[in-house]
């Protein structure tokens, strides 16, 4: 009789030992997996850092200078009033509000080299689109390793803009060494930076890679340059948030801000994925949980 529990408890113990060491080998490929992500990304972003142009310290202070050297109030008053004069032009005309969007436009980071393309969130709506009977075009406006101020480039911000943000991070650094991310602009080609897309539902994903001198608030204020650069669907936006790549800032700081900001329009990648962001798999669930917020907010209906 006192032999029987001591089997038992023996039997326990041995169980008990083998799920912790099943639960630790889980633990270690996890982290592997999280490891191996990482370095591929940060391998991305290396190689495309030499685009975002070698000479974007010299720019910075250069636009520094000539910041502190224009202190004219009337030349500035006459600057911003050709901008505003430049910006009433190239907005869309008053008409009528559209009803249907001609399709989704996917701005941002890009986590995949042009070889595995296929495994991006862009690429898996457009699948879920087409599968669940929806006639809409996703647009590819990604960029792989690439810095906010490059996206802003790409769609349309001022150059006046884009140099006040160099200046404030060049500043900012205070002669410390500064991301090529934080100054540097990378040259476009013509295709990449013209603007079939006006008209399309603005899917935001970007941030990651910096630009936006580790404060999530210029980050949002630079979404908003972007979305701006839309027409009749340029409330119909969705953002997707992932705290950047070097850990600059956490990820409930930045979600925190990104809520605040954004409200029903954001998701955060955090919170819809359970593997890598930039897994495959990762992806998969960043491109239904964008699928679901465009149904969800009545932006595509069948």
């Amino acid at each position: 009789m006192n032999r029987h529990p001591r089997i038992v408890n023996f039997l326990l113990a041995v169980i008990c030992i083998g799920l912790l060491l099943l639960l630790g080998f889980f633990l270690v490929v996890n982290h592997r997996n999280q490891t191996i992500e990482t370095d591929r990304l940060k391998a991305l972003a290396a190689s495309a850092a030499k685009e975002e142009g070698t000479d974007a310290g010299l720019r910075g202070e250069e636009v520094v200078r000539e910041k502190e050297e224009n202190t004219d109030p009337g030349q500035n008053a006459g600057e911003n009033a050709g901008d505003a004069d430049e910006e009433t032009a190239q907005s869309p005309a008053e008409q009528d509000p559209q009803t249907e969007a001609a399709g989704i436009s996917c701005w941002g980071d890009e986590f995949f080299s042009q070889e595995e393309a296929q495994y991006s969130y862009k690429n898996i709506l457009q699948q879920l689109l087409t599968d669940s009977g929806y006639q809409l075009q996703v647009a590819d406006k990604t960029l792989a390793g690439a810095s906010t101020l490059s996206l802003m480039k790409m769609a349309g911000v001022s150059q006046t803009d884009l140099d006040q943000y160099i200046a404030e991070h060049t500043e900012a650094a205070a002669g410390a060494e500064i991301p090529i991310t934080e100054t540097g602009i990378r040259d476009l080609t013509v295709e990449q930076t013209e603007r079939g897309d006006a008209d399309y539902i603005p899917v935001l994903f970007m941030g990651y890679y910096g630009g936006w001198n580790y404060d999530p608030e210029e980050l949002a204020e630079q979404e908003q340059k972007i979305l701006d650069t839309f027409g009749e669907n340029k409330e119909n936006f969705v953002i997707v948030g992932l705290a950047p790549m070097d850990g600059s800032v956490d990820q409930a700081t930045y979600d925190s801000v990104m809520k605040e900001k954004w409200g029903e329009h954001y998701i955060s990648a955090a919170e819809v994925t359970t593997v890598p962001v930039a897994s495959q798999q990762g992806q998969r669930e960043i491109a239904q949980a964008v699928f679901q917020k465009l149904e969800e907010l009545g932006y595509i209906t069948k």
